[in-house]
Order: C-alpha cells, then structure tokens, then sequence
C-alpha cells in the first residue's frame, strides 16, 4: 500500500509513446522541424506542406536523395461560429507557390576535408567549381558551389542541398535557416 502512494512533486504531463519529427531541433516560432534517419534534421517554415519521395544510387559512390516537393499553403479556414455562412479558406499572399528541395546524402569515405572529397566523388572539375565557404548547422566544414548548392562535411557524411525554386523562393527561406541544421551522422 506505500508503493501506492507517492510524496513529492510528480510530472502528470503525457509523454509521447512516438518519437516526434524534429522535437530535437531548436525551430523559431512557426517553423516545423524535419529529421531523418538517414543522419540530418532542418527547420522549414511553418506553412510548407511537401510530399517526400526518396531515390538512391550506387554509381560511382553510395547516395541517398531525398526529393522535397514543396508547396506554400498558408490558408486558414473561418470558424462557422463566426455567422459567416459556409466558412472559405482564406489564403495569403504565396498560396500555392511551389519549388523542390533535393538534400543528396553522400558517404564521407574518410576524406580529409570537402574539396578532397569534391574532387575524388564529384565529375565537375574543382577548378571550374569553386567552394565559398559558409556556416551550415554544425557541419564540420561547409561551402556554397558556384552553381548555388551547398555542401557539408559531416563526421561520416557529405550532404549536398540543392534548390529547385520553381516560383517558391527557396533560397530566401533555406538560407537563413542553415544554422537550424543538425548532422547527427
């Protein structure tokens, strides 16, 4: 009958029996977070809704793509409580605005630092493909190619994001979300 009874301060909020997507990512008010398991998580705005398809690749060297389609949906619908009649969405400017987002997951093979790695993986020459560097999450070291994707060198990955903005701005949104990146692998 003592084992029944507890003294002290106990925690009655339910704690979920399935790992949330992103819980781990630190998001600004708004945003969602996405992780995978395949190594790396992102923050991404709140009103993107996207449909993930996935293809991998042993042709010259291991990869995993992760294909976002991306669509801008932020339409709220009015509560018929309201006296409205029929409640309509309501949708803001870039409703329906699209893009895709292609993250290329690649293994590191022990490269000793990303232009090593670009240059025995990659078929674009390094000198026609220079690597500004930047700050990506806590990569161990990342860069923008001249042709505008990123890349980043984690302990054992090379992640590579490419943006296909359709009429989306991807690059507005995703730049400044990089810190939001963590590489777990």
């Amino acid at each position: 009958m003592l084992a029944a009874c507890q003294i002290g301060p106990q925690d009655t909020r339910p704690v979920p029996s399935v790992r949330q997507i992103g819980a781990d990512l630190k998001c600004p008010s708004g945003d969602h977070g996405y992780e995978d398991q395949v190594g790396w998580g992102f923050c991404y705005p709140g009103t993107w809704q996207y449909t993930l398809r996935s293809q991998s690749n042993t042709n010259p060297i291991p990869e995993v793509d992760l294909i976002f389609d991306i669509t801008n949906v932020p339409c709220t619908t009015p509560s018929p409580i309201a006296g409205q009649g029929s409640p309509r969405p309501v949708c803001g400017q870039g409703a329906g605005l699209f893009g895709v987002m292609i993250v290329s997951t690649y293994t590191r093979n022990g490269a000793p630092s990303l232009a090593a790695w670009f240059q025995e993986n990659q078929s674009a020459s390094p000198e026609r493909t220079s690597m500004q560097a930047i700050a990506w999450g806590n990569a161990a070291e990342a860069a923008q190619l001249s042709d505008g994707r990123r890349i980043a060198l984690t302990p054992q990955q090379v992640v590579i994001l490419t943006l296909h903005p359709g009429n989306l701005d991807l690059e507005a949104a995703m730049s400044t979300r990089l810190g939001t990146w963590k590489f777990t692998v």
